[in-house]
């Protein structure tokens, strides 16, 4: 594509994509620093960076713009962190819906299919907030919408873009008083703008483009690791947090063969928390054990490493817990190691290990408040039994002021992480930003019963699959697949539905998402469910479904 090109087809906007994620990852600290917001993981320009690295990593060879934006999409969807990550999925989800179909696209098509991406990310958020990334998508399109022709070349229409966004992003502290008073920009604004400058790139060859699109991460805060907390009388508790990149290799397996459900059962046994994924023939593993060497001699049958990163998790669980007094802490409870770690991953700086049948104690909720040594606390309960136990915590402890948010499922708890607005440090707003979010999923499960009952006029056998919704029975089957589809059929105008997610437990398998995943985008092609190894007990799954 050169700087005459008045159509881009799906190669093309590939090109454009990776030169947008070189700029954004070379500028992710300075989207960070517009961003100052005490938990891990919670940067603007790494969950920007890293959900727009997921889409990348999609990514495949088709000449077809349609198919390159719907991967796209699709990867960004299921890696987004934080809520720009997710404002910032949604933006392209709107995209790659508007340009189904097609084989390549316009000036015309490329700027409003914009459009089509503002409205998407709009309508996920409950209370749109302008001065934001929003903002930002929207004016970029509006004050452009006027200056193209039949004439215009893609080149043309980026700079266009570049220069509006530039004009909006300028003006977000006049919208958002936050950032007048913090004297910065909008950060999530900042990041989409830079994605932009870095298609423009593509076409002065200002930016070096990155040859390495691995997932490297960051702490967030760069946090400091302090070696002292792990010394010749420590335990390892948490073990290693274990990633690698693998080169599945043709001189040791017969790669068109490669199942990547076969290599999770053999790694299963040695860890926890895996999530394992693999793009052409290059996998990506994350897994926590104490033996990585196993697990990296077991990896090393099918292939060699591109990138390894084996890190102490008793180390950096002792070095946080030595940071100084943090103006504000978000602490949640939660069960299945999956679960944990995701929550932990959107920003919660401590996760207490508790479920249906593990309440936790008000003295575990003491313990934990005291350990985060913060000024304020925002505690998601995400289960009703443990509420009494929460209120008496909360007035007992008096050392931080205890906001309770209103989450009373895992789902609603991660729902809540997902939509915080990571520029905001005031606690008031944030637990505003939470109450006000409360309610905006339906909550389903799917789990065996494990004796006969009738609830809500629903006779149910043991051995069934209970299927309910937002606290009610509204079904049972004896086949788990036809459940969760059945239990979908029944979620309110599910056809209009676009976003799903869903914690699976311990007793999933592979091969039962895969057929899950068939039966769902057969029925509803506009819904996107995103799977994660929840490890929980009890729940089969955990359905949370954006109305």
């Amino acid at each position: 594509m050169d700087k005459s090109s008045k159509r881009i087809n799906g190669q093309d906007f590939k090109i454009l994509l990776e030169a947008g994620y070189s700029l954004l990852d070379q500028n992710t600290k300075l989207i960070n620093e517009l961003n100052v917001f005490p938990v891990p993981d919670g940067d603007t320009g790494t969950n920007m960076r890293v959900t727009f690295l997921h889409g990348i990593k999609a990514l495949d060879d088709s000449e077809n713009i349609s198919d390159i934006t719907e991967a796209f999409a699709r990867g960004a969807l299921f890696g987004a962190r934080g809520n720009s990550g997710v404002l910032l999925s949604q933006y392209y989800k709107g995209i790659s819906l508007y340009l189904k179909g097609k084989a390549d696209a316009s000036v015309k098509d490329l700027l409003d299919a914009m459009k089509a991406g503002y409205d998407c990310a709009y309508n996920c958020t409950l209370v749109p907030t302008e001065g934001t990334i929003l903002t930002v998508a929207r004016e970029g399109y509006e004050n452009v919408v006027t200056l193209i022709n039949d004439e215009t070349t893609i080149e043309e229409l980026l700079k266009y873009i570049v220069e509006a966004m530039k004009i909006s992003l300028d003006n977000t502290p006049n919208l958002l008083p936050v950032l007048k008073e913090s004297g910065v920009i909008d950060s999530g604004g900042k990041g989409l703008l830079t994605i932009y400058e870095g298609f423009l790139s593509h076409f002065n060859g200002e930016v070096k483009k990155t040859s390495d699109f691995s997932f490297h991460e960051e702490h967030n805060g760069d946090l400091v690791l302090d070696f002292t907390k792990f010394n010749e009388n420590s335990v390892l508790d948490y073990g290693y947090c274990t990633e690698f990149l693998l080169q599945l290799l043709a001189s040791k397996i017969n790669i068109s063969s490669f199942e990547l459900g076969d290599f999770i059962k053999e790694i299963s046994p040695i860890g926890d928390s895996i999530v394992a994924t693999v793009t052409g023939t290059i996998v990506k593993v994350h897994i926590h054990t104490k033996e990585p060497d196993r697990i990296l001699k077991i990896a090393q049958k099918y292939g060699e490493f591109l990138t390894i990163k084996i890190e102490n998790m008793s180390l950096q669980h002792n070095s946080i817990k030595s940071n100084e007094r943090i103006p504000l802490a978000i602490i949640s409870i939660a069960n299945g190691d999956g679960i944990i770690s995701t929550f932990k991953e959107l920003g919660c700086h401590i996760v207490l290990n508790g479920g249906q049948t593990m309440n936790t104690s008000i003295e575990e909720l003491l313990t934990a408040f005291k350990e985060a040594n913060a000024d304020n606390i925002i505690l998601l309960p995400n289960n009703p039994n443990v509420l009494l136990a929460v209120n008496q915590a909360k007035e007992i402890y008096k050392d931080s002021k205890i906001y309770v948010a209103p989450t009373i499922t895992l789902q609603e708890g991660y729902s809540a992480l997902s939509m915080m607005m990571g520029s905001e440090e005031d606690p008031e707003v944030l637990f505003k930003q939470i109450q006000d979010g409360h309610g905006r999923i339906y909550n389903g499960f799917v789990a065996k019963s494990f004796r006969d009952s009738k609830l809500d006029g629903i006779t149910t056998n043991a051995g069934d699959y209970v299927e309910s919704i937002d606290h009610k029975i509204v079904g049972a089957n004896k086949d788990i697949v036809d459940a969760v589809v059945e239990l979908f059929e029944k979620i309110p105008d599910i056809d209009n539905k676009e976003v799903a997610f869903s914690f699976y437990g311990q007793s999933i398998n592979e091969e039962i998402i895969e057929q899950i995943q068939e039966r769902l985008s057969d029925k509803y092609p506009y819904l996107e469910v995103g799977f994660i190894p929840g490890k929980q007990d009890v729940y089969d799954f955990l359905f949370g479904i954006v109305k």
